[in-house]
């Protein structure tokens, strides 16, 4: 008969297995039985518990009050409790928030943080919070809108031109504040702070706001928040400098005359504009308008409204809005001298076909030429000419017409005023034609 082996390999494994997990038992009772014996309680520091905060059911939101600014933190906290509860505690372990339940009324608090364990069950004291309080303003929320305006302190042209002015879209915004906040807002600015130089217009994107009181000064912007715009696009113009020299232009001018001759002065000769057309020429000559010859005389002086004359677009940039034209007659020594014209000295031209015109009209008493001296004091009647042209006629009848008065001697002297006769036109009848063809 055959013996059979016992394998005992299994049975050593088992008996150990079982020493072990008793060994581990008696441990852990160890533990615990020098925990409450000889180390019942300890004290424990835990770091980085983040802070809640919360108005729910309380007085402050029963009264519609906000908290205004209040940012997240979190506090160190040191407690005491048996070793064997708190032993193993993290930040987990435990909740800190903010103490709301005094706040009835709109004000700045310094509220207390709480802090307790997540584990009802467990004996903890808490020691110590750092920071033990938090700051925290309530206030009565409301909205306000405003109006934006836009600010780029680095932003310019390059040279040669200019920004005229700057757009920022949105142009109004909704801010949301307490009331006595709201209330000290006088400005609201979008402002771009990065440097750029234009060459043509540009829309840039900022999203700083910056709030002023009725002082400019700066407001705390934490107090406020903007409901509807997270960004701002700031639009400029490029402008282009351009120079303007001011002329003006003289009418009722006899054949001949020489303008240049006119010693005429400006109150101002030119003026510094700008204009969107970038293109443009860098300086400009302008007519200011027109002055009749016949109005020149000593004293006389004439006003031209600027800002009519520039092109439309354009903007006047020197604070020029008139120009006086004056007269220097004294360096040259004008002077005037009078005639007597009869109606015989009078020619007339460019009369319609087939009239008859006759001057009713004796003479002219009363004409008075202006010019220099040197050229003024030989002046006769002979040297002058009186043309009445009747270009501009198409009828018969009495008519009175103007004289034109001048000297062909002479290209600096003119005639002051108008010179005006009586003529009666009217067509000519076979007998006088035929007296004038025997004529």
């Amino acid at each position: 008969m055959e013996k059979v082996e016992k394998k005992k390999g299994s049975g050593i494994y088992i008996k150990d297995l079982s020493l072990k997990v008793l060994a581990l038992i008696i441990a852990i009772l160890v533990w615990l039985i020098l925990s409450i014996t000889e180390y019942p309680t300890i004290n424990k520091t835990i770091t980085n518990i983040p802070v809640s905060f919360s108005m729910d059911g309380t007085s402050a939101e029963e009264k519609g009050l906000q908290a205004l600014g209040y940012k997240e933190i979190s506090v160190d906290v040191e407690i005491k409790g048996m070793n064997y509860e708190i032993g193993s505690y993290s930040a987990n372990d435990l909740t800190a928030s903010v103490n709301v339940s005094n706040v009835t009324k709109e004000g700045t608090y310094s509220l207390d943080i709480d802090v307790r364990s997540t584990h009802s069950s467990d004996r903890v004291d808490v020691l110590s919070v750092t920071p033990s309080t938090v700051e925290v303003t309530f206030v009565h929320i409301d909205n306000s809108e405003f109006e934006v305006v836009p600010s780029a302190p680095n932003v310019k042209a390059e040279q040669g031109k200019t920004l005229k002015e700057m757009t920022v879209s949105p142009s109004v915004v909704n801010v949301q504040g307490s009331s006595a906040e709201l209330r000290k807002i006088s400005k609201v600015e979008a402002r771009y702070t990065e440097d750029a130089t234009l060459s043509e217009a540009a829309t840039l994107s900022t999203d700083q706001i910056i709030f002023y009181d009725e002082n400019n000064q700066e407001l705390d912007s934490s107090k406020f928040k903007v409901l509807d715009a997270e960004k701002f696009d700031i639009t400029f113009d490029v402008y282009k400098k351009k120079t303007v020299n001011f002329t003006v232009d003289f009418t009722d001018c006899p054949p001949g005359f020489d303008t240049s001759s006119i010693p005429y002065k400006l109150s101002e000769s030119q003026i510094g504009i700008i204009t969107p057309n970038l293109e443009d020429v860098s300086v400009q000559t302008l007519s200011l308008g027109s002055i009749s010859l016949k109005r020149i005389q000593d004293g006389e002086e004439f006003t031209f409204d600027v800002n009519g004359k520039i092109a439309s677009g354009e903007v006047n940039q020197s604070g020029i809005d008139t120009v006086t034209v004056s007269f220097d007659f004294a360096t040259n020594n004008y002077m005037s001298k009078n005639f007597i014209i009869p109606a015989s000295s009078i020619k007339i031209t460019n009369a319609p076909a087939n009239t008859k015109v006759v001057i009713d009209t004796k003479q002219l008493p009363s004409v008075t030429m202006f010019g220099p001296e040197s050229s003024i004091s030989d002046l006769d009647l002979d040297s002058l000419t009186a043309v009445v042209d009747l270009s501009d006629i198409a009828t018969t009848g009495s008519i009175a017409h103007s004289v034109t008065i001048y000297s062909n001697s002479y290209d600096d002297i003119w005639c002051i005023g108008d010179q005006v006769v009586q003529l009666e036109i009217s067509e000519k009848t076979s007998d006088s034609s035929s007296n004038a063809d025997s004529e």
